[in-house]
């Protein structure tokens, strides 16, 4: 029997507590921490939804560098960006940082919590099953997340 599937939720708010309640009926375990937590060999996934500078990118430096079968990260294409620069200033490579989803999720127009975290678990499930998907990831598409707000409208329910 397969090993139920671990996921480090780093973050608070109310898409952390969506994704912690969606992991329950999927029969998977999860860590949550608004703090910089170390990274093991018993996550599966990284999911962080923090957009603090001393949080975010040190969990997903060290979730890459521990090789998390899935690691991704929540947040405008310029917070991207900027933990993009970090990560490469703190020793993250090109190469490791292919392995990044970022933006998180499917791309089937969530906007709400639930919708987000529901966007967020297809993806991981996605990847862990080596699926391919006609529903492309939000990582994969160019220009801005919410094409329908004007910059600075968009609500992040990460924090």
């Amino acid at each position: 029997m397969e090993r139920s599937p671990h996921l480090l939720l780093v973050g608070d708010g109310p898409v952390v507590e969506a994704l912690e309640a969606l992991c329950g009926p999927l029969g998977w375990t999860t860590t949550v921490s608004a703090q910089q937590v170390p990274v093991g060999p018993e996550h599966d996934a990284v999911v962080v939804t923090s957009h603090h500078d001393d949080v975010d990118g040190p969990v997903i430096r060290d979730a890459l560098a521990a090789g998390a079968p899935y690691v991704g990260a929540m947040g405008s294409r310029a917070t991207q960006a900027r933990r993009r620069e970090w990560l490469l200033d703190h020793g993250v490579s090109q190469e490791a940082l292919a392995a990044l989803h970022a933006p998180i999720g499917l791309d089937i127009g969530a906007q709400d919590p639930g919708e987000i975290a529901v966007a967020i678990l297809a993806e991981v499930v996605a990847v862990r099953r080596g699926a391919a998907t006609t529903v492309a990831s939000v990582s994969d598409r160019g220009g801005d997340i919410h094409p329908d707000l004007a910059p600075g409208e968009a609500y992040c329910p990460g924090g």
